[in-house]
């Protein structure tokens, strides 16, 4: 067995994948010619009920929440795992409470589901009501609600990958987790630092539980690459330093904020695991040649959940079984 294949091996066998299955329902049908008929004083449908080739059947508002709900499903799985193959590599350690997490989501997106279905005439016909010119085609087009609750669904599978004899595509992919997981710590320490801490002068500890995502993501998906632990290990350092109450300012807000730096940028990430980087605190965050400093970690903090910027995915077909696929 070659190097590599033992290193790909190692870590596959520290984490799972979770692939989410989510699909809602449009709220809308395509766009037929005949649909396109003028109203009183030859105005044209309002772009409220046609846009892009399909008319709306309802109102958006009544669909909010299972969209809310499929984000909510993203952030938690991106909050502990890195995207990987169509879903999210998670540390092995993470997946029975993240599962849990998951199927109280299931539950209630399933509670909305049914909510839905059960005043679904209702959202019909307040919106052929609120729009009396489209009425006819708006009850053409009505779909029965069985076949609107069939196009409602959330599940998430859970699987481990086995390398094949022979693995050259997962190599590459399972190599890549490392600088992925890098990209996506920038991605989120860059929005935490605009809306947290640039032009600020103190900060409450509020600002602190963010932080401490961000650094239990890093910790528990270390294990994909050896460059990750030095970033956590200089995250911990400073998070030492603080004082145990009170509002953060002055020197304490400096040397969080530096921290918060050294996440925003992928490239000082990679110099810290060389033991190069040190966060100047000039405005251009200039670096200085330094030696990692060495701290005992922190505790790992059970935090609320905090948004993550990411986009909807749809995967494969809704399960929570366990299974192994080969790559």
């Amino acid at each position: 067995m070659s190097t590599t294949h033992t290193t790909v091996t190692q870590i596959l066998d520290q984490m799972s994948v979770i692939a989410l299955d989510c699909s809602i329902w449009s709220g809308a049908r395509r766009l037929k010619p005949e649909d396109l008929v003028l109203g009183k004083g030859g105005q044209l449908p309002s772009d409220e009920v046609v846009s892009l080739g399909s008319k709306k059947l309802c109102k958006r508002e009544v669909l909010k929440p299972f969209h809310r709900l499929r984000d909510q499903a993203c952030r938690l799985c991106a909050r502990e795992g890195v995207r990987f193959l169509g879903g999210y590599a998670v540390p092995d350690q993470s997946i029975s409470g993240l599962s849990l997490k998951l199927d109280q989501v299931q539950q209630d997106f399933n509670q909305e589901k049914q909510t839905f279905l059960t005043s679904y005439d209702q959202h019909i016909q307040e919106w052929v009501n609120a729009h009396p010119d489209f009425a006819e085609a708006i009850r053409n087009a009505v779909p029965d609600v069985q076949h609107v609750g069939q196009r409602f669904q959330f599940g998430y599978t859970t699987y481990k990958v086995v390398a094949s004899p022979q693995p050259d595509n997962l190599n590459q992919q399972v190599n890549q987790l490392g600088s992925a997981l890098r990209e996506e710590i920038s991605r989120d320490a860059q929005a935490l630092f605009e809306q947290t801490f640039r032009g600020k002068e103190k900060v409450t500890r509020k600002a602190l539980n963010p932080i401490l995502r961000l650094r239990d993501k890093l910790h528990g998906l270390a294990f994909v690459d050896p460059g990750i632990a030095p970033v956590v290990q200089r995250l911990d350092a400073g998070l030492a330093q603080l004082p145990n109450s009170g509002a953060l300012e002055g020197e304490v807000l400096t040397q969080l904020m530096e921290r918060v730096l050294l996440l925003c940028s992928v490239e000082q990430m990679e110099r810290c695991a060389e033991g190069l980087t040190a966060i100047d605190t000039s405005s251009k965050g200039k670096l200085v040649k330094t030696q990692v400093a060495q701290s005992p970690e922190v505790n790992d903090t059970k935090l609320q959940e905090e948004p993550v910027i990411e986009k909807p995915v749809v995967v494969p077909e809704e399960t929570n079984t366990t299974a192994t696929f080969y790559f």
